[in-house]
Order: structure tokens, then C-alpha cells, then sequence
């Protein structure tokens, strides 16, 4: 399961959130959905160009530029490069076989580095000599450029209001996923972000096979509320869940996309057992698993 890759201090996330509402009022977007990104991009005077625009060679050099270590296939690096940032240029260049979300997403993260004051000022520096950057400058560069985007996107806390007083359930971020223009990944992890209740979100890869453990999906991201993690301190989870595990009972199997409630039980760091209600969701690219405490229910299977 991978790390938080948003985490920033509240020194660093202020820094950040009035960046994405200074680019926000400049595009004067406030309001308008689905977000409008090339409004945005036209106010931070940026052009959006394909990636497969961008040189080869040139991507090579720009890997080496920018923080990739020796000893690395860079070959398999261009394979994962979504958008890189032409500083000088002014210009993004966007993987486009990728879905339009993803676009939009990975668009607003490579704005995120321009607009940043600090990130562009560095960059530039990097990219006029030639050096790298430091491998943790690299990684904090990269969640302020995912908070920006995030919070650009969902225009600061407009989702966490439209999604709140909503009855919770899965279909709330999937329904305001279309409104703003999100992934269902980056809208499920923002409705638990922003949400007052105690939840969660388990993320999972697609199915794949292991000898003599049958069909797993790896655990890809837990995303939990601050009620969640006050309450359990987050979740011991596998690297996979296998057709044994009791949470792979809330993916929904074989056509469905969508799989009904269920009730069980998590205990929390004093032994103490929460009932909760889970539901699941699939896509090709992703399940997900959304949880919430709550207080009555008749049948429980059981999490530690």
C-alpha cells in the first residue's frame, strides 16, 4: 500500500491553499462545474500540449534533470510519466491516453509546480544548470503539487459542502465526481477527507492471480477522516486481499459494479469493537471499499 502522498504540514499546506485561491480567483472559477481546467490554465498562462509532443530524448534528459536516481531503467520511467513541466516554455505536456479526469488532474498537479512560488523559482534554477534536485525536495514538491491540484479541483471545500448533508453512502462521491469533473479515485478519497462523520475508503488494484493463493487485489490506498483515525488509528491491513479476507466480501463480484450494504464490526486500538457499514464499488481500474461507523445493526462478520 502506498504512503499519503499529500501529506503536508499546516505551514506548508496554507502555503499551498492560497496559491490554488489566488489561481482559482484569477480564472474567477469559484462556482462554475464541472471545474473549468482550461479556464484555469489560460489564467495561470500556461499551454496544454500531448506528451507524445515531447521529444524522447529530450524526456531522458529531463528525467535526469529532475531528481532520478542512478541506476534507475529510465525506460520504464517515461512508461510512468503522465505530464512533465516545460518551465520556460510555459507549457504542460499531458499524457492523453489516459482518461479525461486523469487529464485534468495531472494537468492542475504540473500547474501546481508553476504556480507554487518557491517550486518555480527552483525548477528554473534546476533546469538552468543542469542539476537535480534533492530526492526529499523532489517528494514534498510533489504532494504540494497533488494538494494544489486537489484543491484547485474541488475548489478548496465546495465538494466537502456539496457532499456533507448528503444520507452517506457510496454513490454521494460517485454522483459528485461527474460534477466536478473528478476521477472516482481523487473524488472517493476527497468525500472521506472532508467528511465529519467517521469513515473510510480502501482502494484496490484490479484483479490479479497468484499461484496458490487464487485471484488478490492489492491494496492500493487507505484514505480515513480525522473521526476515523481519532477513534481507530487507522486500519492493519494485508498487502492484499485475497478471497479468504472478509472485507473482499463488500467488492461486488463478477457484472455488478455495485455491491449492497453490509454490517461488521472493527475493533479499535483498546479492544474495543465499533459496528460499522461497508459498501463497495468497481471499475476496471480500481475497487473501492467505503466504510462508516455507526451504532445498530443486526449481523456483523468481524475486523480486527
Amino acid at each position: 500500500m502506498k504512503s499519503d502522498d499529500s501529506s503536508l504540514t499546516p505551514e506548508q499546506f496554507a502555503t499551498v491553499e492560497a496559491s490554488a485561491r489566488h489561481l482559482l480567483d484569477r480564472a474567477d472559477a469559484w462556482g462554475t462545474f464541472p471545474t473549468p481546467v482550461s479556464e484555469l490554465m489560460a489564467a495561470a498562462q500556461l499551454k496544454v500540449a500531448p506528451l507524445q509532443a515531447f521529444d524522447e530524448n529530450a524526456m531522458l534528459r529531463y528525467l535526469q534533470r529532475t531528481g532520478e536516481h542512478l541506476g534507475r531503467l529510465l525506460r520504464r520511467a517515461i512508461e510512468k510519466v503522465r505530464g512533465i513541466l516545460d518551465v520556460h516554455a510555459g507549457t504542460i505536456h499531458v499524457d492523453q491516453g489516459v482518461s479525461n479526469e486523469k487529464q485534468r488532474f495531472v494537468s492542475l498537479h504540473e500547474a501546481g509546480h508553476f504556480e507554487l512560488p518557491h517550486q518555480r523559482t527552483l525548477f528554473r534554477w534546476v533546469q538552468d544548470c543542469d542539476r537535480t534536485l534533492a530526492p526529499e525536495v523532489s517528494e514534498l514538491f510533489e504532494r504540494e503539487a497533488n494538494t494544489f491540484a486537489r484543491l484547485v479541483l474541488f475548489q478548496g471545500d465546495a465538494f466537502g459542502a456539496t457532499t456533507r448533508d448528503e444520507p452517506f453512502g457510496i454513490k454521494v462521491p460517485i454522483n459528485a465526481a461527474k460534477r466536478f469533473g473528478a476521477s472516482l479515485y481523487a473524488s472517493m478519497r476527497e468525500y472521506v477527507r472532508r467528511h465529519h462523520k467517521s469513515c473510510a475508503v480502501i482502494v484496490l488494484e484490479p484483479i490479479e492471480f497468484i499461484d496458490g493463493v487464487g485471484a488478490v487485489r492489492r491494496i492500493r490506498r487507505l484514505e480515513m477522516s480525522d473521526a476515523f483515525l481519532a477513534t481507530f488509528g487507522g486500519l492493519s491491513l494485508p498487502e492484499f486481499l485475497s478471497p479468504l479476507d472478509d472485507l473482499m466480501r463488500l467488492v461486488p463480484e463478477g457484472s455488478r459494479r455495485m455491491s449492497a450494504p453490509r454490517s461488521f464490526a472493527i475493533m479499535d486500538s483498546k479492544g474495543v469493537r465499533h459496528e460499522c457499514l461497508g459498501e463497495g464499488f468497481k471499475t476496471p481500474y480500481n475497487a473501492f471499499i467505503l466504510i462508516h461507523e455507526r451504532t445498530t445493526l443486526a449481523s456483523m462478520f468481524f475486523i480486527p
